[in-house]
Order: structure tokens, then sequence, then C-alpha cells
């Protein structure tokens, strides 16, 4: 099963515990979403990324898979008064192999995101990986969840607009 497969072959290599991982009504672990993992274990992750597939010198997934996964397959998604509602300050949005990219400023940066805000950034140029947790507000169906997470986004978006260039 997916789980077994991921801890074995990507978590227990960057030294980490999956505490939970939902599954469809299959009883399938959904490999896009609600694996629950700590902030630091989101960020062992982002290193793994940022340091092309290695973590702690160790080679855990190719580099070609971190290229290819990152590379941006969608250009201009989410535009307009929706955009600037919920993304704040992100701009020239792009979608890649479940991340995203974006602009803020002069900083270009990959992410993974999560509902409710969730992410995992990833500034290259800085070598830097930026990490927020939130709740996800999963039973709640109205504007909310979208304030919080448009919340924490803006929140993101300013710190990393802060950043000197290099």
């Amino acid at each position: 099963d997916l789980m077994s497969y991921a801890q074995a072959n990507l978590f227990t290599p960057i030294d980490t515990v999956v505490a939970d991982w939902t599954t469809d009504a299959d009883g399938y672990n959904m490999g896009h979403s609600e694996i629950y993992v700590t902030a630091r274990d989101m960020a062992k992750f982002g290193l793994l990324y940022l340091n092309d597939g290695e973590y702690e010198g160790t080679p855990v997934l190719s580099a070609d898979w971190i290229a290819d996964s990152l590379e941006r397959y969608s250009d201009n998604i989410k535009t307009g008064e929706w955009l600037t509602s919920r993304y704040g300050s992100f701009r020239d949005i792009g979608y890649g192999y479940q991340w995203w990219s974006g602009r803020v400023g002069d900083h270009h940066f990959d992410y993974a995101a999560g509902h409710g805000g969730q992410y995992i950034v990833l500034l290259h140029e800085l070598d830097m990986v930026v990490v927020t947790t939130a709740d996800p507000l999963h039973d709640m169906w109205d504007e909310d969840p979208w304030k919080y997470e448009g919340a924490i986004n803006k929140m993101v978006g300013n710190f990393i607009k802060s950043l000197p260039n290099e």
C-alpha cells in the first residue's frame, strides 16, 4: 500500500513519521493530500526538494524527478479579483506535479499548498524553506476557510517580499 511504500522509501530516509494519512472510500491513501506530519517534517521535505533530492547528503529522490515536478506545465493560473483576495501578492502563478510556482516582488519560488494555509515554500536563490501550518477547517464550507488561508498567504507573501534579493 502507498503508506507502507512511502514510509519506507521517502519518509524514513528523511527521518519523518506520518501521524495519519487520510484514505478514500476504498481504503487507499490519498496520494495528493491530507498527509499529517509536523511543521519540522514539512521543512525536511522542503529541504529534500531544495537539495535536488538529497537529504543530509543521501539521495532519496532523483534530481530528474525533482526538476520535472517543479517544472511549470500550466501558467497564468488564478487571475483577477479571486487571486487578490485569496492569494495576496502571489503573482505569475504556475503549476507542475503537485507543486505551484509564483513570484512576489523580485523573488520567484516554488510551493506546495494545502487547504487552510499549509505551505512549503522553496526560495532556491536564498537556499531557504518557509513552512506554515494551520487548521484546515475541513468541515467548513463557507468563505471562512478561504479568508484564513488568504491571511496566511498574505503573511507569507509579505515575508518573501521583505527578503533581500540575494
